[in-house]
């Protein structure tokens, strides 16, 4: 208990109100009767309803007036009181009694709340610490549970916690009887055996522990010796050289120079497989024209044949004509009929030889077609053999 918690003590009793003068000289030895006082004043104050008797004549009438002050602030303020210290009633039962006034004096300082906020209090819609709530309310069933069993064990524990604080009241008062100072020693006996036994059993632990730590120190060493012999051979191994290195090094590059090699053929067989294709869409553009031509040769030609025909019925009928109406007349349509067969005649030769130099200029362009193509399938062979015939130098 220091000086501090004591003038705390005394300050919070005399702001709280309570009638006795407190000083701190009062607690030096054990004080039943202000201890008594003290508590059912302040359990009156938290509790004036409270049915306590303060009647600590016997003994049993103390213990039984501390039970029932621990009792009440265990049970309804929920503070952890130690009664052992309380029936002691010296300086260590000011630190109990000083949780049950700090208690009442924090709830007389505070500031009540305001009527405002009192009634704008509203529950939140949503609850963001369920899982803490869950295990809040697990553990207050444990400690309940296990408060429950400690209860019902309380009729067989209270007779020898009665036998002990008699003891304690015995021991206390100065008594010297034979029988207590032998139970005393026969505990102190039994204490030190038991105490003998740890600690041989921690010295077996700690000797078990030692001949471990030499196993694992020798591992270790072994450990890290192969790990030495595996560096150095994994240094032997990659100081050599495999076989073959220089060939297979040799060959690889050979590899790149010919792939480089095969890299530029495929790109120029490409080019000319592409240079192929729009010529010979040239060589179907010009055929589809030539045929277009032929087409029209052919209708202009059907054309004049049919005008020609129609011309010489004309004549005929005309010239039968002219033999009926008299011989000036025939002799003028015989006129006519010569100069109309001789034009005809010119034109029909006209359009012949007209025909034929077509025909020849087409045939003339067919075959420099042909003669182009065959020239370039030609220099297309020589090219190839040509890079054929580096590519075996190379490879040589």
């Amino acid at each position: 208990m220091s000086y501090r918690e004591l003038r705390n003590f005394c300050e919070q009793m005399r702001a709280l109100g309570y009638h006795r003068i407190i000083s701190m000289e009062n607690f030096r030895r054990p004080n039943f009767e202000l201890v008594a006082d003290i508590l059912y004043w302040l359990a009156l104050k938290y509790d004036p309803n409270t049915d306590i008797s303060d009647n600590i004549d016997e003994e049993r009438h103390r213990v039984e007036f501390i039970k029932q002050i621990t009792t009440l602030f265990v049970s309804k303020a929920r503070l952890k009181i130690n009664p052992k210290r309380l029936y002691m009633a010296d300086v260590y039962a000011v630190q109990e009694i000083l949780k049950i006034s700090t208690f009442l004096y924090k709830a007389q300082v505070s500031q009540p709340a305001e009527e405002d906020e009192v009634h704008d209090f509203s529950l939140p819609s949503k609850l963001s610490n369920i899982k803490s709530h869950k295990v809040l309310a697990q553990e207050i069933n444990d400690l309940a549970t296990r408060l429950y069993d400690q209860l019902g064990k309380e009729d067989e524990v209270r007779v020898a916690r009665e036998k002990a604080l008699q003891f304690l009241q015995t021991v206390s008062r100065g008594g010297s009887s034979q029988s207590e100072q032998s139970y005393i020693q026969l505990c102190i006996q039994s204490i030190l055996k038991q105490q003998d036994s740890s600690i041989e059993e921690m010295s077996k632990y700690v000797s078990g522990l030692e001949r471990e730590q030499k196993q694992i120190d020798e591992k270790i060493k072994r450990k890290t010796k192969e790990l030495e012999q595996a560096e150095k051979r994994l240094k032997g191994m990659t100081s050599v050289k495999p076989a073959y290195q220089e060939e297979y090094d040799r060959q690889e590059y050979e590899l790149e120079k010919l792939y480089q090699i095969y890299v530029e053929k495929f790109r120029n067989l490409v080019y000319l497989e592409h240079v192929l294709d729009a010529l010979n869409r040239q060589e179907e553009i010009k055929q589809k024209k030539a045929q277009q031509q032929l087409v029209g040769f052919q209708t202009q030609i059907q054309k004049d044949i049919e005008t020609d025909l129609k011309g010489e019925d004309e004549e005929e009928n005309q010239d039968q004509l002219g033999q009926l109406g008299g011989d000036s007349r025939l002799r003028s349509s015989n006129q006519e009929k010569r100069n109309n067969e001789f034009m005809r005649q010119q034109q029909g030769g006209f359009n012949k030889q007209q025909m034929n130099e077509d025909i020849d200029m087409d045939g003339i362009d067919n075959r420099s077609g042909c003669e182009d193509e065959e020239d370039e399938e030609e220099e297309e062979e020589q090219d190839m053999d040509n890079l054929e015939d580096d590519v075996e130098e190379v490879s040589f």
